[in-house]
């Protein structure tokens, strides 16, 4: 299915933000996890790598596979999986919520972003270019992820880095259904097949020009 340009807006922010809220917890913000939850170095590393372990395979399927039919209907209910585990990771108590937590974060967020590069490849101008911007502005989600979480965390505790994730991600899904709204409404009708002329029975009797009865 061919797609116009602006139909990527909702989706690439989406893909966007999810690729922030992928990277927050690096840095500073591992440090004040690991010291409040009591965590060793090797459980915390356990669980990012888990986090991106899935990222990664949710990129791929269902995100791209999937997304390149479905972009909108993949996308929902991945930023909805973003948002739980954004609150799970916010108010778990132990190690073992904060791993399903990133998971289910992962998860997400790699499903959005897979679903957005799905999406890249059907319009119908500036394709390349699309996709072009669209991978600098994951990789620029990814770098910044980091630096905003730590100093929020610094600034208030590492558990509003993750709330603050949760109000982010709202934010991506409601443009991912104002996207997926403008797009059904505009969609092009089909076309009706064309009518059959209703064939035409000579009366009785008719001459036929150079028939028979000529």
């Amino acid at each position: 299915m061919v797609r116009p340009l602006w139909s990527l807006a909702g989706p690439a922010l989406s893909a966007f933000l999810a690729a922030g809220l992928l990277t927050a917890p690096i840095g500073p913000l591992v440090s004040a996890i690991t010291r409040d939850l009591g965590l060793s170095t090797a459980g915390m590393t356990a669980t990012v790598v888990a986090q991106y372990t899935v990222a990664t395979v949710a990129l791929v399927a269902p995100g791209y596979l999937l997304g390149r039919r479905w972009p909108t209907a993949i996308a929902l209910p991945a930023l909805a999986l973003l948002i739980i585990g954004s609150v799970v990771s916010a108010f778990t108590p132990g190690a073992a919520l904060l791993a399903v937590g990133r998971v289910l974060v992962g998860l997400g967020a790699g499903t959005v972003a897979g679903a957005a590069l799905a999406l890249s490849s059907q319009l119908v101008r500036w394709r390349s270019r699309a996709r072009l911007a669209l991978g600098l502005a994951l990789g620029a989600a990814l770098l910044i992820g980091p630096v905003a979480s730590g100093m929020l965390a610094q600034a208030l505790s590492w558990r509003t880095v993750f709330l603050a994730d949760v109000m982010v991600a709202t934010v991506a899904l409601l443009s991912t259904i104002a996207s997926g709204i403008a797009m059904w409404v505009l969609r092009p009708s089909r076309p009706s097949p064309p009518a059959t002329p209703a064939a035409t029975t000579p009366r009785p009797g008719a001459t036929w020009i150079g028939g028979p009865g000529r």
